[in-house]
This record gives C-alpha cells, sequence and structure tokens, in this order.
C-alpha cells in the first residue's frame, strides 16, 4: 500500500501479494488487515481484489451498525480497522501519485457505480 518506489519490484510485489491472498489464514486477520489488502491491490491494478478484500466475509471484517468495526466480543470497536476502511474507499477513488485512471480500485465491469468528492489523490 505504500508509494512506488525504486525499492519495490512490480513482480515480486505481484508475486507477493498473490501468496499471501492464496495461503494467508484470513480468519486469524484484524480489521486494518482487509483494508491494507485493498489499497495493496489498487497499486497493483487488480480493482477486483480490492473490492474482494472490503468484502470478506471474515468475522474481523465486520461492521456493526453503529459503524464500528468488530473483532470479537472483547474488542467490539477497531478503531484502525475504521480508518482502513476509509483510507481505502478514499484512495481506491481518488487514487495515488502517479495514478491517471478515474477510480483506479473500482473493477470496470458495470457492477460499480461510485463517484467521490473532494478526495485528494494519496502519495
Amino acid at each position: 500500500m505504500l508509494p512506488q518506489s525504486k525499492m519495490v519490484d512490480q513482480k515480486i510485489m505481484n508475486n507477493t501479494f498473490n501468496l499471501i491472498w492464496n495461503t494467508w489464514s484470513w480468519k486469524d486477520t484484524w480489521g486494518w488487515d482487509f483494508p491494507m489488502t485493498a489499497m495493496t491491490a489498487t497499486r497493483l491494478g487488480l480493482p477486483e481484489k480490492a473490492i474482494d478484500a472490503l468484502l470478506m466475509d471474515i468475522q474481523t471484517n465486520t461492521y456493526l451498525v453503529n459503524g464500528h468495526n468488530y473483532q470479537d466480543d472483547r474488542l467490539r470497536l477497531y478503531l484502525p480497522g475504521n480508518g482502513g476502511l476509509l483510507t481505502a474507499v478514499a484512495m481506491m477513488c481518488a487514487g495515488y501519485d502517479g495514478s491517471k485512471k478515474i477510480n483506479p480500485g473500482i473493477p470496470k465491469n458495470g457492477k460499480w457505480n461510485v463517484r467521490g468528492e473532494g478526495l485528494k489523490k494519496m502519495p
């Protein structure tokens, strides 16, 4: 999810993303892992995976009716999950420095009609 730099090899990052996506124990994650995955997918040009990460049916990716990111009975409020979700959606819509596409984190499959307002690109 970090900005592109000379230290990031795009092919290695894609391979790492795919390995994590396919082998990570998602049920053992925290609420902020889903937005972090969505932001990484967005930077890698994988908008379908970005959406899939945010909609993954895992307990720690649950938001209560009051908006709080639920982790478990002892931790019914997890603000890093909330902040991560807001940041991920903003990045998926506004993009990041160097991105040229409108809504780079939103699939272009005709199923999504998304418009952001007043959002700034992430570095």
